[in-house]
C-alpha cells in the first residue's frame, strides 16, 4: 500500500483595502517588478523580526511627541547589536552630503 504523502499548502490571508490603496500597492508591485503575493509575505516576514518597540513604530502607535527619541533609541540599540558606534540622524545627513559633493566634484 502506498503511503500519501501531504503537500503543504500556502496560507491564505485575506486584506482589505481601499481602492486607492489596492491602486498603490498595484504601482509599487509593478515598479519592483513583484507579485502583491511575495511583497506581502516578506514584508510580513520583516515586521515579525522586529523587536516590540520597532513594531510599535511602524504601526503607528507611539505618540507623535516621541517618535524622535524612539527612532534614535532604536538606532543605538542596532548600532550596539551590529558592533558598531552609536549613529546620528545629522552625522548620517552629514556623510550623506559628503559623499554627493565627492561623487560630483
Amino acid at each position: 500500500m502506498k503511503q500519501r504523502v501531504q503537500r503543504k499548502r500556502p496560507n491564505i490571508v485575506s486584506v482589505q483595502l481601499s481602492p486607492e490603496g489596492k491602486q498603490q500597492l498595484d504601482d509599487v508591485c509593478e515598479k519592483r517588478g513583484m507579485t502583491i503575493k511575495t511583497l506581502l509575505g516578506r514584508l510580513i516576514l520583516w515586521f515579525v523580526k522586529l523587536d516590540k518597540t520597532e513594531q510599535s513604530m511602524v504601526l503607528g502607535q507611539i505618540e507623535e511627541t516621541d517618535v524622535e527619541k524612539v527612532g534614535a533609541l532604536i538606532l543605538r540599540r542596532r548600532g550596539r547589536a551590529a558592533g558598531e558606534g552609536v549613529v546620528s540622524a545629522a552625522s548620517l545627513t552629514a556623510g550623506q552630503r559628503a559623499r554627493r559633493q565627492k561623487s560630483t566634484g
